[in-house]
């Protein structure tokens, strides 16, 4: 989205509905193939009586990171050069890749003690 606000000098040009479209594909894309194997390594993982609990978890993940993009998303007007926010979003998204990368040790242990 970084271009497309390039594309629109930082909107002052009306955009093509096709960076939305484009977007909203690798999003979309990106959630169908994260869920279901999220959501299988966690019935695999949680102790039996627990998986119900563990399944709702992930939702209720997802729900707050949804509400998190609200919250983000609220403080659009307050960036003059829209781009910037978007590298906010993409600084936030990095941050979370190294927290992610730093527990995959403690991640891959754990799917061997469990034979997942």
């Amino acid at each position: 989205m970084v271009w497309a606000v390039y594309a629109t000098h930082n909107g002052s040009e009306k955009g093509s509905m096709w960076w939305l479209v484009g977007c909203y594909c690798v999003v979309t894309v990106g959630e169908l193939f994260l869920s279901p194997m999220a959501l299988s390594l966690v019935s695999k993982l949680s102790p039996q009586r627990l998986t119900a609990l563990m399944m709702g978890g992930w939702f209720l993940s997802t729900s707050l990171g949804s509400k998190l993009s609200g919250v983000l998303a609220s403080l659009w007007d307050g960036y003059e050069d829209k781009a910037v926010f978007f590298w906010v979003n993409f600084g936030l998204l990095m941050a979370t890749v190294v927290v992610i990368l730093m527990m995959i040790k403690w991640l891959n242990s754990i799917v061997k003690e469990h034979g997942a």
